[in-house]
């Protein structure tokens, strides 16, 4: 057999190299995907660097770690509180420890009940009012104009009857934990 010229301690470098930089892939990927929810990718960053990491951190770990800004680290930091996606875990000596929530699920869940659901009751209300507005203007409108009112209200309750259903998918998503989108897919369907 033969031996190897390398130390116990040379034989961990690659080991330790190949899990930093699958860490680090891991946090371009989530942070990557945070940007196109349009979060900050910082926050992708910091919550992916505290998932990975088998106890909770210090903000100077989180710093060391991601290679973000003191500065940085403690606003995604309270952000991600604010959001439920971290939260803290006690202190380390004088400086206090923060830990991911590992629940995925959960956390898309919130997400949706803090803003996708906030966003389309939005739009409810505006397509609606919309719808209203128009209904009014049709009934004093002259012949030429009744006709593309006509149009144009028909259209609008066409994209009110999708917020609605879109709001009512989205209740049900985050009370249930599951997204059916047959109540919608008729409404997508151009007719």
């Amino acid at each position: 057999m033969l031996q190897s010229s390398s130390s116990p301690t040379d034989a961990k470098a690659p080991s330790t190299q190949a899990t930093a930089r699958a860490r680090a892939l891991v946090a371009d990927a989530v942070g990557d995907i945070m940007g196109f929810w349009n979060f900050k990718p910082s926050m992708g960053r910091v919550w992916s660097c505290l998932y990975l990491s088998p106890r909770p951190l210090t903000a100077a770990e989180i710093v060391e770690a991601t290679g973000l800004s003191v500065g940085s680290v403690s606003m995604t930091l309270s952000e991600l509180q604010a959001w439920g996606v971290v939260n803290g875990a006690g202190r380390n000596g004088a400086r206090r420890c923060f830990e991911a929530e590992t629940d995925v699920l959960s956390m898309v869940v919130s997400v949706f009940r803090k803003r996708e659901m906030v966003l389309i009751a939005e739009t409810i209300q505006k397509l609606d009012a919309a719808v209203r507005l128009l209904d009014e203007q049709g009934r004093s409108a002259i012949p030429g104009q009744m006709l593309e009112g006509r149009f144009v209200v028909s259209r609008a309750k066409r994209l009110l009857a999708l917020a609605k259903s879109g709001h009512q998918m989205l209740d049900r998503f985050t009370r249930v934990g599951r997204l059916d989108i047959r109540a919608i897919r008729d409404k997508l369907i151009r007719r």
